[in-house]
């Protein structure tokens, strides 16, 4: 019992530092990226509820890394240490996005503000980049547009992209790591197909939450991998982002028709992807289990 309340007494402490530092980092990287594009309209309401928005997600990812490789290092049982860690993250997700919703509710300020328009021939310049804008039509959703990029041919959408259908949201600056960037749009996408499962539904809200929580906290048999924690650590980081890929690759469209077809309406289009994280959890559960007997088995031949 001791341990279980140290285990949510770090829980609660990790995350909090963590978000604090997500959100920091994220209102940065909004601000700085707001100056460059002639943002002097943009409200800073929008941009930190958008970053406290968007730095919820990672937040509870990493706390549930660290806290479970607390409850291996502290010896707590791994059921208990499953079954708390994903009620906590559950608790503090939909919490503090419950509590992110009513803000923006309340405080129409903070609502993000339209995209900004410039007329054709506008010349937007962008640290050493310079990009002709030729045309856009903000009010007609998916409308085409052509768009010149220094050094590349003109560029033809058949329907615009961007956040907001902006030209100016379009990444025209210097790339980031790949590595990095990947995980960054990971993440937004997850964090977007959970605020649509809210709009929609709260139930399956709540389910998908649970689900993928419950997935990654599954994964404690990893801090047992080896007997060096920090080796443990780096792996369990690796299979976590590769679970991140797979709720995006799970998430886009092919994929769920694909699944949608295999249940033949068995099952309700917003259960389908919870019902595979639970199914590769009890997998996970599994094979902890009979490894768990394995070495028990060993240990009593020896």
């Amino acid at each position: 019992m001791r341990k279980s309340a140290r285990l949510i007494i770090f829980y609660s402490l990790f995350f909090i530092i963590l978000f604090i530092l997500s959100c920091l980092l994220r209102f940065l990287g909004f601000w700085i990226d707001s100056v460059r594009i002639f943002s002097n309209n943009l409200e800073q309401g929008g941009i930190l509820i958008e970053s406290i928005k968007l730095a919820l997600l990672p937040a509870v990812f990493l706390t549930i890394l660290f806290s479970l490789s607390y409850a291996a290092r502290k010896e707590i049982s791994v059921l208990a240490s499953i079954l708390l860690i994903t009620i906590l993250s559950v608790v503090f997700y939909t919490g503090f996005f419950f509590g992110i919703e009513r803000l923006k509710a309340y405080d129409p300020v903070l609502n993000m503000p339209e995209s900004i328009s410039k007329r054709a021939g506008f010349i937007l310049t962008q640290l050493d980049t310079d990009l002709i804008f030729l045309r856009e039509q903000t009010n007609t959703p998916g409308f085409p547009r052509i768009i010149s990029f220094p050094e590349q041919p003109l560029l033809y959408q058949e329907e615009a992209l961007g956040p907001n259908y902006s030209v100016f949201s379009l990444d025209i600056g210097a790339k980031n790591a790949w590595f990095l960037e990947s995980i960054l749009i990971d993440i937004n996408l997850s964090s977007r197909d959970l605020e649509s499962r809210f709009g929609e539904e709260l139930i399956s809200f709540l389910i998908f939450c649970f689900s993928l929580f419950f997935l990654l906290s599954s994964l404690r048999f990893l801090f047992d991998f080896s007997a060096w924690p920090l080796a443990n650590l780096f792996l369990a980081a690796l299979i976590f982002r590769l679970i991140l890929s797979l709720n995006v690759f799970l998430n886009t469209s092919d994929v769920k028709i694909f699944l949608d077809a295999f249940v033949d309406g068995r099952l309700q289009e917003n259960f389908i992807i919870p019902a595979v994280f639970c199914i590769l959890s009890i997998v996970i559960l599994l094979y902890t289990f009979l490894s768990f007997l394995a070495r028990l088995s060993r240990s009593k031949q020896n």
